[in-house]
């Protein structure tokens, strides 16, 4: 018999189940996030051997808009552990509005200036934001991380 009573992993503040989670979900988006980079600056090479100003001018700007989309992903899923599942839910809530809200107000502010293709911009969201949701996705799906939550107590529990 051990001198210790032996205690179930998900009654710890941090289980080693959740934490190779959490080390999952940070590989998956950092891999995303570098994917979509890549991607992006290969595009960014494209548009500068091309004769209109105007492709590399959008390229850099969808390429910032990429980074306004992966990057704070990539920052709430390393806060993510110290937050509770609410203020959780909350930050990622909130930081697509503000993602969403960032994209459509720099469109609408470049959508008629003529030295920022449109088109461009759309290719390197495209190619990088698209990119880097995609492969998150499918590194996520490979992982397999089992969802790690304690039960909650039941009326009997409490007597």
């Amino acid at each position: 018999m051990p001198a210790q009573p032996e205690t179930p992993a998900s009654s710890s503040p941090r289980s080693p189940r959740r934490a190779a989670s959490d080390r999952s979900m940070q590989r998956a988006t950092l891999i995303a996030a570098g994917v979509g980079l890549v991607a992006d600056l290969v595009l960014l090479a494209i548009a500068a051997i091309r004769p209109e100003s105007a492709a590399l001018l959008g390229a850099l700007v969808g390429t910032g808009l990429t980074l306004a989309i992966v990057l704070p992903t990539v920052a709430i899923t390393f806060a993510g552990p110290r937050l509770t599942p609410v203020s959780m839910a909350a930050t990622v809530l909130g930081s697509w509005a503000v993602k969403m809200f960032a994209v459509i107000l720099v469109l609408l502010l470049v959508r008629d200036v003529e030295s920022v293709s449109s088109t461009w911009i759309g290719l390197a969201l495209l190619v990088g934001a698209v990119s880097a949701v995609l492969i998150e996705a499918v590194v996520l799906a490979r992982t397999r991380q089992p969802l790690d939550v304690d039960p909650a107590a039941s009326p009997d529990e409490h007597s």
